[in-house]
């Protein structure tokens, strides 16, 4: 009983032990992992805005490259129209030459030569416009060189931008599916929670009732072990007294007087009570019967137990075989007349006795010599006290 207590007491231990440390696991890896996936979320954000900056950087750059290259473009094309008027200029300048070479009035020379520089003038005038433009448009080219180089430059970074973020998305579903799994193995977790919350409940309830019996028993067992000792103590004593009135018939070795194992044991041999083959007592057997039945009106407390024993010598007289087919039956009913006689001569009452026959199967000496089988027929009075009939119901429900 005390072993099944302390094993069930150590499996409610080892349950709360096992759902405490199981929850402290679980919840410490969700909330790492929940730590890891904001984490991871909150990077992601930032390489987006980064990324959105990069783009609208990048929308800049190119804006200003088309803006530049429109003015690069009209810039060529202006240094185109002046490249045309100083040919045109030239064109004009080789016609007045020409005049000039040709056999004219001194005055159409010297108008023309005018005209001539004029004319170089003019194309001094487109030639230095000219170089501002080309001047512009060099410039130009550089602006857009360095912003070919920064839109490169931005390019590439939006590349790395994306390659990371596109590893973070990565991590991150990997991280969302890790979650998803652990929320699974959470819920698992607080169903088996769950379970045990109610296995510990039942155990609980299960040690309560136990303590409840425990004491029950110990109460029980207290009675038990008081009704034990007055028994043994009420059993020397009556003992002692048996011992002192039978001392003739001890010593004669007609009755044995010990303690068993419930209780007191007067064996009075068969031959000094019956005759062979005989179911009535004989003197000797009145004379002891009357002084035990004497003996029991003293020992109230004691339920009496008669059993009836015979030798195997087998019944072969015809009127005796008539009404004890066998040794059962014969035994059993010298059982009941010693019964019967102490009924009649003592005031013990009927509710103390009880009447038994063993046969020829319990016997104490060999059924080869006459000796041994009046030993073997004999008659065993048991005296058992009522107490114990009490002790022997409480110690079956302790045990």
């Amino acid at each position: 009983m005390k072993d099944k207590k302390v094993l069930i007491l150590a499996l409610i231990l080892g349950l709360i032990f096992t759902f405490v440390t199981a929850g402290a696991l679980f919840a410490g890896g969700n909330k790492a992992l929940q730590n890891q996936l904001n984490e991871c979320n909150g990077k992601v954000k930032n390489l987006e805005s980064e990324n959105g900056n990069l783009k609208s950087q990048i929308s800049d750059l190119q804006n200003q490259i088309s803006s530049l290259k429109s003015d690069k473009q009209q810039l060529e094309q202006k240094i185109n129209n002046l490249q045309a008027q100083i040919a045109q200029k030239d064109k004009e300048i080789a016609d007045l030459k020409s005049k000039i070479e040709a056999p004219e009035p001194t005055i159409v020379s010297k108008t023309v030569e005018k005209q001539i520089q004029e004319k170089n003038q003019q194309i001094q005038a487109l030639q230095l416009k000219k170089q501002k433009l080309e001047q512009n448009v060099q410039k130009i080219n550089q602006q857009l060189a360095q912003l070919q180089q920064n839109l490169q430059s931005a390019n590439q970074q939006l590349a790395q931008l994306q390659q990371e973020n596109q590893a973070l998305r990565s991590q991150t579903s990997q991280l969302q599916q890790n979650n998803q799994s652990l929320k699974s193995q959470t819920s698992q977790l607080q169903q088996k929670n769950s379970l045990l919350e109610s296995e510990k409940k039942a155990l609980e309830e299960k040690v309560t009732e136990i303590s409840k019996e425990k004491e029950a028993d110990e109460k029980a067992l207290a009675v038990y072990e008081g009704i034990q000792k007055r028994t043994q103590e009420m059993m020397n004593l009556a003992l002692e007294k048996i011992k002192s009135v039978l001392k003739e018939e001890i010593d004669k070795g007609e009755v044995r007087v010990f303690k068993g194992t419930m209780g007191i044991v007067i064996d009075v041999k068969g031959k000094p009570m019956f005759d062979e083959g005989s179911v009535k007592l004989n003197p000797k057997g009145q004379y002891i019967i009357g002084k035990i039945g004497l003996l029991l009106e003293e020992l109230n407390g004691y339920m009496v137990g008669v059993i009836g024993n015979a030798d195997s010598k087998p019944i072969v007289t015809p009127s005796l075989k008539k009404c004890y087919p066998t040794n059962w039956e014969l035994s059993a009913q010298r059982g009941a007349t010693v019964v019967r006689y102490i009924i009649k001569h003592s005031t013990v009452p009927p509710t103390r006795m009880v009447a038994m026959g063993l046969g020829q199967f319990q016997p104490i000496d060999t059924n080869d010599t006459p000796e041994g089988r009046g030993n073997n027929r004999r008659v065993d009075l048991v005296l058992l006290p009522m107490d114990v009939l009490s002790s022997v119901v409480i110690g079956a429900e302790i045990k």
